[in-house]
């Protein structure tokens, strides 16, 4: 189900455009809510447009109780740079397993969202981000006893992390 989602988010996000001959590749890690520790790798299709694959957990520690993976679609807005920060706008969406001492959450999450992207150097970028998840239950398991809860749908999502270059033609 997870491989089906994510090809089917791949092929809707990417056949539409035309890919240009400035391609880039570029790795990826940040701290954000919904994500708590993420990597992944990025590649630029043209100066406007990118997709990414990003991993998220909590340092690596017990993915089991708490990890995402999650595909990323951004467009930066326009050229136009103010004080060298480009404003950008995406959607992000993905798998995600939660944990807490009662329950186990599996469930399908989408954030849509705004952000900036400034760049340090040629090769490093700091981006942040922020957006609202909406989050769909594909399952639930109960850990223990002693509360009933459910998980919310709508959280915010705050990003703030750094883009290496690792590859542009």
């Amino acid at each position: 189900m997870k491989k089906l989602i994510l090809c089917g988010l791949l092929i809707v996000t990417v056949l539409p455009f035309k890919s240009m001959a400035q391609i880039s590749v570029k790795a990826q890690a940040g701290l954000s809510y919904i994500e708590h520790f993420s990597m992944g790798g990025r590649i630029n299709f043209s100066e406007k447009r990118s997709l990414s694959l990003l991993y998220g957990s909590n340092f690596f520690f017990q993915p089991a109780n708490f990890s995402s993976v999650l595909l990323q679609y951004d467009q930066i807005l326009t050229k136009q740079k103010i004080i060298g920060i480009t404003p950008v706008i995406g959607l992000k969406g993905g798998y995600a397993i939660y944990s807490n001492k009662y329950y186990q959450w599996k469930l399908l999450n989408f954030i849509p969202f705004i952000g900036t992207r400034y760049s340090v150097s040629k090769k490093l970028d700091l981006v942040t981000e922020l957006g609202l998840t909406g989050s769909f239950e594909l399952a639930v398991k109960r850990i223990s006893y002693g509360e009933i809860g459910n998980y919310k749908t709508i959280l915010p999502e705050f990003k703030a992390g750094i883009m290496y270059t690792l590859f542009q033609k």
